[in-house]
């Protein structure tokens, strides 16, 4: 007879073969574990954020695969859902409002479909949300021109960018995983980077935590364009893969740490994206973990509380 096992039957059977298959499942996995690892990485398929959003604000079940069987209808409830999903997959925000890059990630244009894009555009011009206009409102306007006109909403899941507080908490939190020297946080407090091996291995795990670099793929251009929207991390940018396929061409010669800050200096020194970590992040995340005042690095004036000195 076939039945299915629980989740306490699961992990008894587990248990008691886990000894036997410990030794291989450690060789295999030391092997390719590194491609599987989380870190600090999110991914969401917009179904994913709509369920989360959905047990939020108490909207039912049945009320759910109505809204969605006929195609978001203009009702309060499902204007505000949507706004819940905006935020939760970081395609919305309070200050800049609509990020065209995220939410047409969540959708697939049909094939032989050329002119999705302008009529997309075309119906937010004509659509744009007034002053009058609740923020549900703005959000649900938004996104029905997507849902019209971009293409069909995607299954997969996508990478979720980090908020400015979520980039603090990776730098912090590896202060203490990679146990920092005081000398290399006095560095990063005070804008001074990189200041030897170790501010470079901590800027490989910042970036490798964040899921914008590995090892096997180098720079993660498609998560690095969602994150800062420049166009040097478009994966279609041509001088930007000759870069990274050069970069690639010399990490034999170079320690993994210094591998990955060349690849981003030489390929993407003048971004804001590569200023906001060195300059923003990192000062501001040495800053409280030291739990003292900073004064900032430059070429005429040196530190002393710091000992840093001018890049």
């Amino acid at each position: 007879m076939q039945f299915q096992l629980n989740c306490v039957q699961q992990a008894t059977r587990a248990t008691m073969n886990s000894f036997a298959l410990s030794v291989f499942v450690l060789a295999v996995g030391a092997v390719s574990v590194s491609a599987s690892l989380q870190h600090y990485v999110v991914e969401k398929s917009f179904n994913q954020a709509q369920a989360e959003c959905a047990e939020y604000q108490g909207v039912h079940d049945d009320d759910l695969l109505r809204y969605v069987k006929e195609g978001y209808p203009d009702v309060e409830e499902v204007r505000c859902l949507l706004r819940c999903v905006a935020f939760n997959l970081r395609f919305w925000n309070h200050t800049t409002g609509l990020q065209k890059n995220m939410v047409a990630g969540h959708f697939v244009p049909y094939p032989d479909d050329f002119h999705n894009v302008e009529r997309t555009e075309a119906c937010l011009a004509e659509n744009l949300y007034t002053c009058d206009d609740d923020l549900c409102t703005q959000v649900y306007k938004a996104f029905q021109c997507y849902y019209q006109y971009y293409g069909a909403l995607s299954e997969c899941p996508q990478f979720v960018v980090n908020s400015y507080l979520e980039d603090l908490q990776v730098a912090y939190d590896l202060f203490g995983m990679l146990a920092v020297s005081q000398s290399t946080l006095q560095s990063l407090a005070g804008g001074c980077f990189p200041s030897g091996e170790e501010s470079l291995c901590f800027f490989y795990s910042f970036v490798t935590r964040s899921g914008l670099y590995s090892v096997e793929d180098g720079a993660k251009l498609e998560r690095l364009y969602y994150q800062y929207k420049e166009e040097v991390f478009n994966p279609n940018n041509a001088q930007t893969v000759a870069c990274l396929q050069n970069q690639k061409k010399l990490a034999c010669k170079k320690s993994t740490c210094q591998q990955a800050y060349d690849t981003f200096q030489n390929c993407f020194g003048e971004s804001r994206g590569l200023e906001y970590l060195l300059h923003t992040v990192f000062v501001d995340a040495a800053k409280a973990f030291l739990g003292q005042p900073v004064c900032y690095c430059n070429k005429v004036k040196t530190c002393p509380l710091h000992k840093c000195y001018g890049r």
